[in-house]
């Protein structure tokens, strides 16, 4: 019988059984995979996630940071718009093109294996990668966008969902320094939302770390706030916990 997921990180000593504990109740409460909530929780990282599940499944996994993007022939098999809604990446042919390597974050969704199947008609092999390695693979692979720089004149680049650029620089995320007018968006496609930062005490300028560290915490207000508007609408009747359950599932 193979070992759960939590058991192994516990027994790899990578989260504790209280943190398990933790997460397994936020499971139950509100469902979702348990990895992802590990995660989500700051338990663990996703890279340690995906090595538990490469050993628990007995799936290679893949550094997709290490992978150059595949010709334009593999790229073909899978469009951007099904890569994004599938959230795999295809990485190589083989056999004569009978076979695709995808990278993929859900092995057991079998739904994916018979969309890919019937959408490139080859034999579907997998190797496991993580939602955010995925999601910053198909930005390089199908848009060209570049992986963050490393030195002092590197950019700080945020992503959207879909692995798309939001922002590139840092600059263009702080807060306005009141020397004239803030120019207006531009109509056709207007800006991300960026949470707004306290301004400069005069202290060294933000790095990334901080502005990354800013984003998330208002993320993580946000899902709190969302969390505790769906209890209160349980508590009046309005549904019930099943029938949101069900609904998040679909």
């Amino acid at each position: 019988m193979a070992i759960k997921l939590g058991d192994l990180l516990v027994k790899a000593n990578i989260i504790t059984e209280g943190q398990l504990k933790t997460a397994l109740a936020e499971q139950q409460k509100w469902g979702g995979k348990l990895g992802e909530i590990l995660v989500r929780m700051s338990f663990c990282t996703e890279d340690l996630v995906v090595k538990a599940l490469s050993k628990q499944l007995a799936i290679p996994r893949v550094d997709l940071e290490t992978v150059q993007p595949p010709p334009d022939s593999v790229l073909r098999k899978i469009s951007a718009e099904v890569s994004r809604e599938l959230d795999v990446v295809p990485l190589q042919l083989k056999e004569d093109g009978k076979t695709l390597v995808v990278a993929l974050a859900d092995p057991h969704n079998i739904e994916i294996f018979d969309t890919l199947r019937a959408k490139t008609g080859c034999k579907i092999l997998t190797m496991l990668a993580g939602h955010t390695a995925l999601s910053k693979a198909r930005a390089r692979f199908y848009y060209g966008e570049e992986e963050m720089e490393s030195g002092e004149t590197a950019g700080f680049k945020l992503t959207d969902a879909q692995g798309r650029t939001l922002v590139k620089d840092i600059a263009s995320i702080k807060p306005p320094s009141g020397r004239g007018p803030r120019p207006e968006p531009p109509t056709a496609a207007p800006a991300p939302f960026i949470p707004k930062l306290p301004p400069p005490t005069g202290g060294p300028p933000q790095s990334p770390a901080d502005v990354l560290s800013a984003i998330e915490s208002v993320q993580r207000k946000e899902v709190s706030a969302l969390k505790a508007m769906v209890e209160l609408l349980i508590e009046k009747g309005v549904f019930t916990r099943e029938e949101y359950l069900s609904h998040v599932k679909r």
